[in-house]
């Protein structure tokens, strides 16, 4: 069911200033919180939520970190989301999680220490990215034990051939809580969770999920596995985020898939819907000018009918799959969108990590 489009009229200062360098991320006091823990309570430092302005950097990218930061030198931009655990699994740095090492999904590319302290000696929030359930290497471990199986034998793949390990298996749930929890306690600010849902191209009749126990819908099944990653990461000290598809803006339930904004939001700190015009449907705001802005702009502030604005940190689009006018205008009109629905921020998405575009934009406006 799709809610309707609403003006939004806030007062409040915008996230958004004019500065033009990096923010530092040291504050006198954090504030302190408390939430439920089993048997007991236990109070946590909650660190310091910015107004987010980032970008992604797959493993081979975030070698470079230094060079990119120079790059980030001088703009808004004060953070930056690193491939810590990604799509097919592989992790990226020395894990001490050990079950990690036994499937061989560890190719230690990064130095995990290294990075922390590059960020913080440049006043760069530094979130670390996690692919929870498309996973081949795990899903094709001990003849497939913990992937997704196909019902005429063997493990299901979905339509580009990659493998997903089964949603319900607790083993899963705990490999993935282990790999955040070991990033949270060597330092790692916030910890951002993405392929949080079901599969969603392939032959959906050919699943069959061996560890499914119970009837339980999808989406409850994604906030239990969600709650349970809140409990065990926040008395490290760390936010918790989780990106989610953008129609999750517009859509009571995406029921396939197993995402459900409102139920969502009470297990993290940050929601990322991943707004790329080009992932819309062609139809979609095809009637508005510029349509990247308007998709961005509503989306947010449909979201904001269901929990609020504080939350929303949008990923934009920072490449030109189906954008014939890609560039620089392209990327500033969804920035626009995103300070005008005061959102809490953006991160710029390209899987290469080619931001030569944006840094254009950027830097033309210092």
């Amino acid at each position: 069911m799709v809610r309707r489009v609403f003006i939004l009229t806030l007062v409040i200062t915008s996230f958004f200033g004019c500065a033009t360098t990096p923010i530092r991320l040291v504050a006198p006091k954090r504030p302190v919180f408390e939430i439920e823990y089993p048997r007991h309570r236990i109070k946590i430092e909650q660190p310091l939520i910015l107004p987010y302005r980032g970008i992604y950097l797959n493993c081979y990218a975030a070698i470079r970190l230094k060079r990119y930061i120079e790059s980030m030198r001088g703009t808004e931009l004060n953070c930056v989301v690193v491939d810590f655990k990604n799509d097919v699994g592989l992790v990226t740095y020395d894990t001490r999680v050990e079950f990690a090492k036994r499937i061989g999904a560890v190719k230690p590319i990064l130095d995990l220490e290294s990075i922390i302290r590059i960020c913080e000696e440049n006043g760069i929030y530094l979130i670390g990215r996690i692919v929870v359930f498309k996973d081949s290497i795990l899903a094709s471990y001990d003849r497939g034990r913990y992937g997704i199986r196909h019902k005429n034998g063997g493990v299901w793949k979905d339509r580009a051939g990659n493998l997903w390990v089964d949603q319900y298996s607790s083993e899963v749930w705990d490999y993935v809580i282990d790999i955040a929890k070991d990033l949270a306690e060597r330092g790692v600010r916030e910890i951002q969770f993405d392929y949080v849902r079901f599969p969603s191209r392939g032959d959906m009749n050919a699943m069959w999920f061996f560890h499914k126990t119970e009837d339980i819908e999808r989406e409850d099944l994604i906030v239990e596995f969600l709650k349970k990653a809140y409990i065990s990461l926040k008395p490290h000290g760390v936010n918790v985020a989780v990106d989610l598809y953008g129609y999750t803006t517009w859509l009571e339930s995406m029921k396939q898939e197993g995402q459900n904004l409102s139920k969502i939001e009470n297990w993290v700190d940050v929601i990322c819907p991943m707004l790329y015009p080009s992932h819309f449907h062609n139809d979609f705001k095809k009637n508005t000018n510029p349509r990247e802005y308007y998709i961005v702009y509503e989306s947010l502030v449909n979201g904001y009918e269901t929990i609020g604005r504080e939350k929303f940190v949008a990923y934009i689009q920072g490449f030109d799959y189906k954008s014939p006018n890609f560039g620089p205008e392209y990327i500033g009109n969804q920035i626009k969108a995103v300070r005008d629905a005061k959102a809490r921020g953006y991160i710029v998405w390209n899987a290469r990590s080619d931001y030569s575009v944006l840094f254009q934009l950027l830097k033309s406006k210092r």
